[in-house]
């Protein structure tokens, strides 16, 4: 999968910008503050149109402008796709071949690009809901029934907890929404815990290629019920016995909602042991981990390589860009000064950016 062409407007630091990419690795140079990260945020928006850096998409509209927008020429194969998202102030549009898209999870079907940056350092210290945003990405990715259903359990929680915080909510529909839930749950947690044992096969091979040394590494799902026999009912037996505790505090206290998962890298929780080193190069591997996952070629992500060479030693870097010259197929990568021989250079430089070769 490609992005060869990406068209820009009043997109963050961007008033107007048309360029090409290359179809393997393309290098974003320049100086700190001129706006690489923004072309390459750009590039992530075409996959689930929503930043990796902030959730609030009116920050992603230039200064004293009411939109921006975005659109490019997406290769799969033998497949062409355009896609073109508007980004209002209130709402967001999205096309792809002109017509108009009902649903983000058709685009999350369509584009596929992987992200690491700087902050996903902190994946394994920060809150729960990071790691799980992580799994569910990468999941519907993976699979769209996923993302339907993921969908449909969401919906059920927000329903559930509206009706929590009324005065004297019905027990009848509170019990009914738990049932739905229990449902729902079970194909979430089996969906989730095989993911993990996916990335896990593959997750070792891909932290040796960064380290240069055997790895031993290994992440550990936390389900609010182990899958198993009868998982439907042991779910609602949950719920039953939470009820009084979620009428007190208006909110529903267990569930896909609170789950998470740890990593073990050298005998030892990276999170709590690790140093900032150690989840740094764990946290990179795991973001590559679901590329390799993706065996039709033609599907295989784009990936986003955003300041990574930054906090890296030389060797990590030179096994870094092996990998990304070697394993990945199109990939960015951002810096403010990195040599890769066959890369294509794109020049950044006061909020402007053109291709050199």
């Amino acid at each position: 999968m490609n992005v060869t062409r990406i068209v820009l407007k009043d997109f963050r630091s961007y008033e107007s910008l048309e360029i090409e990419f290359g179809d393997k690795t393309n290098l974003i140079l320049g100086p700190n503050a001129v706006g690489k990260s923004n072309l390459a945020e750009a590039i992530y928006y075409l996959s689930a149109a929503r930043s990796w850096r902030s959730s609030d998409d009116d920050s992603l509209i230039a200064e004293g402008k009411e939109s921006a927008y975005i659109e490019a020429r997406i290769h799969e194969g033998s497949l062409r796709r355009t896609v073109s998202i508007e980004i209002g102030k209130d709402q967001k549009r999205v096309r792809i071949n002109g017509k108009p898209v009902a649903r983000l999870s058709e685009l999350t079907e369509l584009v596929n690009v992987l992200v690491f940056s700087p902050s996903d350092v902190s994946l394994f210290r920060d809150s729960p809901s990071d790691r799980r945003a992580f799994l569910d990405a990468s999941l519907s990715k993976q699979d769209p029934r996923y993302l339907k259903s993921l969908s449909k359990a969401h919906s059920l929680l927000r329903e559930r907890n509206l009706l929590l915080k009324q005065e004297n909510p019905s027990r009848d529909l509170l019990w009914a929404y738990a049932r739905q839930l229990a449902e729902v749950s079970e194909i979430i947690v089996r969906q989730r815990e095989a993911y993990c044992e996916s990335i896990n096969s593959v997750l070792p091979m891909v932290l040796e290629k960064i380290t240069g040394e055997p790895s031993d590494c290994r992440i550990t799902y936390k389900p609010f019920l182990k899958p198993g026999p009868k998982f439907v009912e042991r779910a609602e037996s949950l719920y039953r016995d939470k009820l009084e505790d979620d009428l007190f505090k208006k909110s529903t206290g267990i569930g896909i909602h609170r789950e998470d998962f740890s990593l073990r890298y050298k005998g030892k929780d990276v999170a709590q042991y690790g140093s900032q080193g150690e989840n740094r190069i764990c946290a990179l591997a795991l973001k590559l981990a679901p590329y390799y996952l993706v065996k039709d070629e033609a599907r295989k992500p784009i990936c986003v390589l955003d300041d990574v060479a930054s906090e890296l030693d030389a060797a990590r870097v030179a096994n870094l860009m092996k990998i990304v010259q070697e394993d990945l197929g199109q990939t960015f990568v951002t810096a403010t000064e990195l040599r890769l021989e066959g890369a294509s250079i794109i020049d950044v430089a006061d909020h402007n950016a053109t291709r050199r070769n």
